[in-house]
């Protein structure tokens, strides 16, 4: 038994009318692995902490997912379900499962705004937080360790003890870098028919011809799909075909009837009396070639973030409540190459930096940092061999470096790098965290989709970094909610040089209405670079703040999905989240946003007209109707324009910090190509004989393109179409051919083509498509 390579083929060199990107026939590629740098259990750096890593997964498809939580090493975590156009969200005590280790202490002597301090019972303990019944830290005390002492200061200006009192000193499982992997990708979509299509597949079967107008059985591989057609063949002397939707039909030969049942496929020879059997003498081997329909899924989407919270974890809905400080990361992919860059870390202004740096190895590895000052100056290097799962946490404070130090963080590993940095300030209880990004990736053209220009106190300062070894020239444009531009600039950086500047001025009069002091960022540059921006709210003695980076903006049809939207209500009392969507095309790009409530059946879908190169806000709290708290997930999604967008939240409950931002991830899925063998396949008869179909994410642009080559295949049962057939429309697309002529000589072929209609031709091939999938697909006779 073999596989029929004439019925599917790869074409690897065609001439085509438009310059395509080249498509191969191949299986779809498996989600990208998701990881995080590091997920913190407890501990404490930056004069900051305990700090958490609560884990938010999303599935936007109409099925569950499960997902893998494993560490760097691969070692396996904790498995998890996510319901569909759900999230789920994961404590770190359920990621981290060890026993936390919990020592009691007694402070006999209490000194009164003073210092109190106590001995651990041995040195190697880390300490991760301290408690104290009926006193909170951050409010009444702080804590650090030094050696094996915990010191606690009593200065803050809350309460105190007047008396001996219990120290609990915790020590949990250290944080450290996870890994999310989807569980059978490939079959996942099974269950959702709009993200599948049929195909038939050739197997070819050995038969041995029985006494004349007598049955032939032949046993079927065991899992195939249902069967479409059959072909039987004997050598270059005969072969006839024949579709399986009529039981009592006979072959193109009208020599055999065909049935499939009890795992054999028989072929009757008897159906016609008085004929020759096709002349397949008695004994003599012969081909039987049934088509299989399987179904074949397009790759499923998932998105996932980090909610990082001082104090203590974010709770199990996800909510910031309860802790003192919040920031957030999106996950990320691994680097290319063995050297990823964090574009802005500082020690200035009461700001330091600690990077979190470790590797993907299941081995030990040694990770090299370099730091570049302002003018692209390698400032300060050093490594560090880490075992597996091993963080080295480094705080730029330990560092011999200038006292206004501002620079970018180039990190190297031949294991894999991860990083990410934490920008605190802690005299204000800021704190703001960065990914690293991978310099390979072609980062020239950029939109940070959300700029505070003096709104309600919120200001943004932009950090703009040349990642490449040359002179880069980059282009900045500031625009309002219309598109048009505000303020436009030009810099020219040095190798590795960065700039630091704000913009609180982009409104010099009225704010126009909607959108008051907000703008999009558009860059433009010769070279690579990296953009962020920080937007920060002081208060006194306190502040909020929350940084985005600049990204690429994404094709049409390709989604973008944010784990975590919610809003308590009113939303003074908790968190509130906004979405900034920016359109970076030279033309509109109607936009639509669902937010699915976790557990309901349809989303509330809102329909967003952006307007070319300008942008819309989505604020959850002025959107959504409900009498209390909302959670669930938001999916972005248009069939024209090229979007980017963020996720801001900001909880006004905590005590510090509780703002966060988000960039939203792409969800992307290539969409599958379907040709399919129908059972009322008569060759060149009365019925419906082919069927092309693909599926892809709703909003995806596709064209269909189905040209004959030595079989005639038409839409139309009178054979007056075109050669060429096209289809077009977003998300599915189905159509079915009759069959008008098969060449009597050569194998009838027709060649079927998948493009993304990503192009500004809607509905018709232009240089700005792109080809997914190119198949030959072989006829019956």
């Amino acid at each position: 038994m073999r596989i029929v390579r004439l019925f599917v083929s790869v074409l690897l060199l065609c001439a085509l009318v438009v310059p395509p990107i080249a498509a191969q026939e191949s299986a779809p590629d498996s989600p990208p692995v998701l990881l995080f740098p590091f997920v913190p259990n407890g501990e404490h750096y930056g004069d900051t902490g305990p700090w958490y890593g609560t884990l938010v997964l999303q599935n936007p498809e109409s099925v569950p997912l499960t997902v893998e939580l494993r560490t760097a090493g691969g070692q396996r975590l904790r498995t998890v379900t996510v319901d569909p156009h759900a999230h789920a969200i994961v404590l770190p005590s359920q990621l981290f499962t060890g026993a936390c280790r919990q020592y009691p202490a007694t402070v006999r002597v209490h000194e009164l705004d003073g210092i109190d301090r106590i001995h651990l019972p041995t040195a190697a303990l880390a300490v991760d937080r301290i408690e104290i019944a009926g006193f909170q830290e951050g409010i009444d005390f702080r804590w650090r360790a030094l050696a094996d002492e915990v010191w606690i200061d009593w200065s803050l200006p809350g309460w105190e003890p007047t008396a001996p009192y219990t120290v609990l000193v915790i020590d949990c499982p250290d944080g450290q870098p996870v890994a999310l992997h989807l569980v059978a990708p490939t079959d996942a979509l099974q269950g959702d028919a709009a993200s599948c299509v049929a195909l038939t597949r050739a197997i070819e079967l050995s038969a041995v011809k029985g006494a004349l107008d007598d049955a032939d059985s032949v046993p079927l591989p065991k899992g195939i799909g249902p069967i479409t057609a059959v072909e039987v063949r004997y050598g270059p002397r005969y072969w006839a075909s024949l579709g399986l939707a009529d039981p009592t039909a006979l072959d193109t030969s009208s020599r055999w009837q065909a049935t499939v049942s009890g795992g054999a496929v028989t072929i009757q020879w008897g159906a016609a009396s008085n004929d020759d059997d096709g002349g397949i003498p008695t004994g003599a081997r012969y081909s039987v070639i049934v088509h299989a329909q399987e179904a074949v899924c397009r790759q499923p989407r998932v998105a996932a973030m980090l909610l990082l919270t001082s104090g203590a974890p974010a709770s199990s809905t996800g909510s910031l409540s309860g802790a003192t400080i919040a920031s957030s990361l999106p996950a990320v992919t691994p680097a290319r190459a063995g050297v990823t860059v964090v574009p802005f870390v500082q020690r200035n202004n009461g700001w330091t930096t600690v990077l979190h740096l470790a590797h993907t190895s299941e081995r030990s590895c040694p990770v090299q940092v370099e730091l570049y000052g302002r003018r692209g100056d390698l400032a300060w290097s050093g490594s560090q061999t880490l075992e597996s799962g091993q963080v080295w946490h480094l705080d730029l404070r330990t560092l011999t470096l200038p006292s206004d130090f501002t620079g970018s963080a180039w990190i190297r590993s031949s294991c894999g790098p991860l990083a990410f940095a934490d920008r605190l300030k802690p005299s204000h209880r800021l704190a703001v965290s960065t990914v690293a990004v991978d310099p390979a990736e072609p980062a020239r053209n950029l939109v940070l989709p959300l700029v505070y220009a003096n709104h309600s106190g919120w200001n943004t300062g932009i950090a703009l970094t040349n990642l490449g070894n040359s002179a880069v020239t980059v282009d900045l444009a500031y625009r309002d909610a219309a598109g048009t531009i505000l303020r436009s600039e030009r810099h020219t950086l040095r190798p590795r040089e960065h700039e630091v500047f704000y913009r609180p001025d982009l409104y010099p009069g009225s704010p126009p209405p909607g959108f008051r002091e907000l703008a999009a960022l558009s860059v433009t540059a010769d070279g690579p670079v990296a953009l962020i921006g920080d937007a920060v709210k002081y208060q006194a003695g306190s502040g909020k703040a929350l940084t985005l980076p600049a990204l690429v903006p994404l094709d049409p049809g390709i989604s973008l999905l944010f784990p975590l939207a919610t809003t308590d209500l009113p939303p003074e009392l908790g968190d509130a989240t906004g979405l900034t969507i920016a359109n970076a095309a030279t033309a509109p790009a109607p936009t639509t946003v669902e937010l699915w409530s976790l557990g309901a059946p349809v989303p509330m879908r809102f329909e967003l007209p952006i307007p070319a190169q300008g942008f819309a806000v989505l604020y959850l709290p002025e959107q959504i109707r409900v009498t209390s708290r909302f959670t669930g997930t938001a999916i972005v999604s248009a069939a024209t324009g090229r979007l980017v967008a963020s996720g801001t939240q900001v909880n006004a409950t905590v005590l510090a910090d509780g703002a966060t931002g988000t960039p939203l991830a792409p969800g992307w899925s290539v969409p599958v190509l379907g040709t399919s063998l129908l059972p009322t396949w008569d060759a060149t008869g009365p019925g419906l004989d082919f069927a092309a179909s693909a599926a892809g994410l709703p909003n995806t642009p596709l064209l269909l393109e189905i040209s004959d080559e030595t079989a005639d295949l038409d839409s139309d049962p009178a054979c007056t179409s075109p050669s060429s057939l096209r289809v077009s429309g977003t998300g599915t697309l189905a159509v079915s051919l009759y069959t008008c002529a098969l060449d009597p000589v050569q194998p009838p072929t027709v060649r079927v083509r998948l493009w993304w209609d990503r192009g500004p031709l809607v509905g018709a091939l232009d240089s700005g498509d792109e080809l997914l999938v190119e198949r030959v697909v072989a006829l019956p006779r």
